[in-house]
């Protein structure tokens, strides 16, 4: 009964956030394409045209990478800040902090669909590549908000405690960007500096949407998915513990 309450609530929650950013604007609308479109086109020139990288289907190949990224990063950014954000909510009425975050990540998990349905899927159907393997779509799409939730929900809680960490999230990423196969195949990357990409964990929650829409093999996508679910899994745990050890102090910081 309780765990049904909770689900109310971060639909309830989920719904409010939709329609507070594109209430009377189309703006918040625009932005959930044009965001994923821009990146997409100055990779795409600088990388596809200036630098020359012969690599079929770039397009594709980009975007399976650049779309989850764009997920995961832009929700945790957005997600870090919740509970001090909510602060008043949080104290002032019985409700489980963890349905602020939940509600807070689905909020970009239906933007991160609505640019795959408008940018990425025509694009794949006016290519040559075969269908089969959107099957598996879903099923690749559940290590990557697992542990995007997961991920949040620990910066979150430290977040807290610590109120730059937003700040040094956005550096972080900066900087993990160019160390993701994104714009970049995984074979461009010199033998010697190989354990930076293995040391990624992001790295891991892209690949099983990369090969669905890029790769086409399903023996290469079950290789990847069950890496990326240990990972995602992972986060989970990382954030059960870090809420197990800061809840105590968690009401009185906030």
């Amino acid at each position: 009964m309780y765990f049904r309450e909770e689900l109310l609530q971060t639909r309830d929650l989920t719904v409010a956030s939709i329609k507070s950013r594109y209430r009377k604007t189309w703006a918040g609308f625009i932005w959930v394409l044009l965001n994923p479109l821009m990146m997409f086109g100055v990779q795409s020139l600088v990388f596809r045209k200036f630098l020359k990288l012969d690599i079929p289907d770039y397009f594709l190949f980009l975007l399976g990478g650049l779309l989850p990224w764009i997920f995961l990063t832009t929700t945790v950014q957005m997600g870090t800040p919740a509970f001090v954000g909510h602060s008043l909510l949080l104290r002032s009425f019985k409700i489980n902090p963890m349905v602020v975050l939940s509600a807070q990540v689905l909020d970009g998990f239906i933007n991160f669909v609505a640019s795959f349905i408008l940018i990425l899927l025509p694009l794949y159907l006016f290519s040559d590549r075969s269908m089969i393997s959107l099957v598996l779509l879903p099923i690749a799409i559940l290590p990557l908000l697992i542990g995007t939730l997961g991920m949040t929900i620990t910066l979150s809680i430290l977040n807290v405690f610590y109120r730059d960490l937003n700040f040094v999230m956005g550096f972080l990423f900066n900087l993990l960007f160019f160390l993701t196969p994104i714009f970049y195949p995984k074979q461009f990357v010199p033998p010697q500096y190989e354990w930076m990409i293995h040391l990624n964990p992001i790295n891991y929650l892209i690949d099983p949407f990369r090969s669905v829409v890029y790769d086409n093999s399903f023996e290469l996508f079950f290789f990847y998915f069950l890496k990326s679910l240990l990972v995602a899994f992972g986060f989970v745990l990382l954030a059960y513990f870090t809420w197990k050890r800061r809840r105590n102090e968690f009401y009185r910081i906030l």
